[in-house]
């Protein structure tokens, strides 16, 4: 009896959030394509043969795919709040001349909370303060090409190791949909963080704009 009297108030104080976050839910971007850039650089975690041997600083151009969702609730007062989570893979570029780095993983969950604009009756824009965290995932090779004592030639030999990191994720975001149909847009945001890292997404929405 008592269970059920607890159950029955669970779910009379719960289905009032639920139906306010169906009526605030605007969008669910579709997050795909990534590009992350560095101001400065990132600590990475260095592992040689699974042993940890100390960090090594990197920085470049990661240009990356893949997946996640982020749906994105409005208030009719402006205030906006989203929650995301995804995994991209890409390549390193403009990275250490003379090393190699393999495909990159990319991990990220992040909040946001800040506010949207509605321009005209097609576009809105949003400005958001995201917080959160980033794990990346790489090998590195250098290249050493040692001279054959025997045939003169050139030997090439790698010396390689594996690249890893989790982080905190703060920084502050501003971006836009717009609507090309009753139930589709696009979206596109820019996001520069405490630490220098920057990061643009663009793709699709699925959802209406809250009028």
């Amino acid at each position: 009896m008592r269970h059920t009297i607890f159950l029955s108030m669970l779910g009379w104080l719960l289905l009032p959030s639920v139906a306010r976050a169906k009526e605030s839910l605007e969008y669910i971007d579709l997050l795909s394509a990534e590009v992350v850039g560095e101001i400065a650089t990132q600590t990475y975690d260095e592992q040689l043969d699974k042993h940890f041997v100390g960090t090594r600083d990197v920085a470049g151009l990661f240009v990356g795919g893949g997946i996640g969702v982020r749906p994105v609730f409005v208030l009719p007062s402006g205030l906006r709040f989203s929650i995301e989570a995804s995994g991209t893979w890409g390549r390193l570029r403009d990275a250490d001349p003379g090393v190699s780095y393999s495909t990159v993983t990319r991990a990220e969950f992040l909040t946001g909370l800040g506010y949207e604009l509605h321009l005209g009756r097609s576009v809105s824009v949003h400005t958001a303060s995201l917080v959160g965290l980033d794990a990346v995932w790489m090998d590195r090779a250098e290249q050493l090409v040692p001279l054959d004592a025997t045939t003169r030639a050139a030997m090439a030999s790698t010396a390689s190791s594996s690249l890893s990191r989790i982080d905190l994720r703060l920084g502050q975001q501003i971006g836009g949909h717009v609507q090309l149909g009753k139930a589709f847009a696009l979206f596109a945001d820019g996001t520069i963080d405490y630490d220098g890292q920057w990061r643009v997404r663009a793709g699709i929405a699925i959802g209406e704009r809250l009028r």
